[in-house]
């Protein structure tokens, strides 16, 4: 497209946008007015924003403090001592849901074992669990973040897949469309790349049916639209609230206090006293001897250390009011090592009794991810039938998975094991189920045909052959 057109083109798409003329999200691609497109899109950069700056203490609001103006010296340098108290809280969240990866299984033994074995290499290949902890924190801590899987042709021509995890503290806008159901139907993603001595402002939109990929010119937008092989959006969209929403006043707080005791600490860091006029006339021009007498020469002369004030009891306790409530308000265990002394002796019931509020917090972040890990999978195997392992497509289809969020605590398996065991010998649980719970074996059902046939032999062998 010429200059000519490129201009006729802006000064057409500025008069539409003038007049409020309606143009949906397709309409608006076609005529490459991608600015007034990205206005029919999600953005939450504000609260985005807010949230990187109470999450990395050096943004936060005790930095802004004031130093102490004195007249004829310098500024005295007040103390301002941030806290990482929402990276701990984060950490501790993504510990319950993700400290364990997650796993996968398949359903009634549907689908064959070679595309399972598919699935998980490609989990492998594509670092899933890595990726999934990136997203997870991320998401904690900024409240939204994505995962694209960029699909691209290696050097030999081979269809190759890359997972990206882009947040706005990386550098790039999300910008998702959802419909009045929730459904995302597009999405958005801008970010800047350096072409020769110019930094250029890419935004790419893909839909299920095509990528676009858009780039910002001198008058207009140049847009590139290749078509979407997989039939779904390759993107992966976490949103979820701060995992210290609400409590950031009272972390403020905490870190005001903290910054005003180092303060006087630092005002009697050096010895104070009180004296009268008579003993500070005295002590003029002997600062620097060695003598060890003050003469008093008043009855009402005086000559005194000031000791520094001590913590009032009411300032401790508000201390741990806050540090407690912080902590217990965000569903969030205390990991001290005084704490973790006491867990090392309890059983896998004890400890989730002992730690209930994460694993609160646990099956209230299941809500949100248990939705968008079972999207990744079936993005995933859109992406394995459709690009990269077409050969398996038949199998790849008839596969029906499963995942669980493992346990956070790894479990004493052996015990579990037990315990599974005399449950099935007691008759209170069937032998598959029991072999289903174990997990050790791949295919259940090959599984209970080996135990089965294995007791048939032990009891042919048992058998006493009579004599006559």
């Amino acid at each position: 497209m010429g200059f000519m057109d490129n201009l006729l083109n802006a000064i057409r798409n500025k008069y539409l946008n003038a007049t409020g003329a309606e143009r949906d999200l397709l309409t608006l691609i076609k005529d490459k007015d991608i600015t007034q497109a990205q206005t029919l899109m999600q953005n939450r950069d504000t609260e985005v924003l807010q949230a990187i700056q109470e999450y990395n203490p050096e943004l936060h609001r005790i930095m802004r403090k004031a130093d102490k103006m004195r007249k004829g010296q310098e500024p005295y340098r007040t103390e301002k001592l941030p806290r990482a108290r929402q990276k701990y809280i984060n950490e501790v969240e993504l510990f319950f849901l993700l400290g364990n990866p997650i796993r996968w299984k398949k359903v009634n033994n549907e689908g064959s074992d070679e595309a399972f074995e598919a699935y998980n290499q490609f989990l492998q290949d594509t670092r899933f669990n890595v990726s999934m902890r990136k997203a997870k924190r991320i998401a904690g801590a900024e409240t939204e973040c994505a995962k694209l899987y960029h699909i691209y042709r290696d050097e030999n021509f081979q269809p190759q897949v890359k997972v990206v995890v882009i947040c706005k503290s990386k550098g790039y806008t999300l910008r998702p469309l959802f419909d009045l159901y929730e459904n995302l139907i597009a999405f958005g993603y801008g970010y800047y790349l350096k072409e020769g001595t110019s930094t250029i402002e890419h935004f790419d939109i893909q839909t299920p049916d095509t990528i676009y990929r858009c780039k910002r010119g001198s008058l207009n937008w140049e847009v590139i639209a290749t078509p979407n092989p997989t039939g779904k959006i390759n993107v992966i969209y976490y949103r979820q609230d701060k995992a210290w929403g609400g409590l950031n006043p009272r972390i403020d707080r905490e870190e005001d206090i903290d910054s005003k005791i180092s303060d006087t600490n630092n005002y009697f860091a050096d010895p104070i006293a009180a004296a009268t006029g008579d003993v500070v006339d005295f002590l003029k021009g002997r600062a620097d001897k060695p003598g060890k007498m003050i003469r008093m020469t008043g009855a009402d002369s005086k000559f005194e250390y000031i000791n520094p004030p001590t913590s009032s009891e009411t300032q401790q306790r508000e201390k741990e009011d806050l540090a407690q409530s912080i902590l217990f308000d965000t569903f969030t265990p205390e990991f001290t090592p005084e704490k973790m002394a006491g867990l090392g002796t309890l059983s896998g019931e004890a400890i989730k009794r002992a730690m209930v509020l994460g694993y609160i917090k646990r099956e209230n972040n299941k809500e949100i991810y248990d939705i968008a890990v079972d999207r990744e999978k079936n993005l995933i195997l859109a992406i394995m039938m459709n690009v990269t392992h077409i050969h398996l497509r038949p199998d790849l289809a008839a596969l029906k998975i499963e995942h669980e969020f493992a346990e956070p605590f790894n479990e004493d398996v052996t015990a579990r094991w037990a315990a599974i065991g005399r449950t099935v010998q007691d008759g209170v649980m069937s032998l598959e189920k029991g072999v289903e719970l174990m997990g050790t074996a791949d295919d259940v059902t090959a599984e209970i045909e080996r135990i089965k046939q294995a007791k048939a032999e032990a009891s042919m062998n048992n058998i006493i052959e009579p004599t006559f």
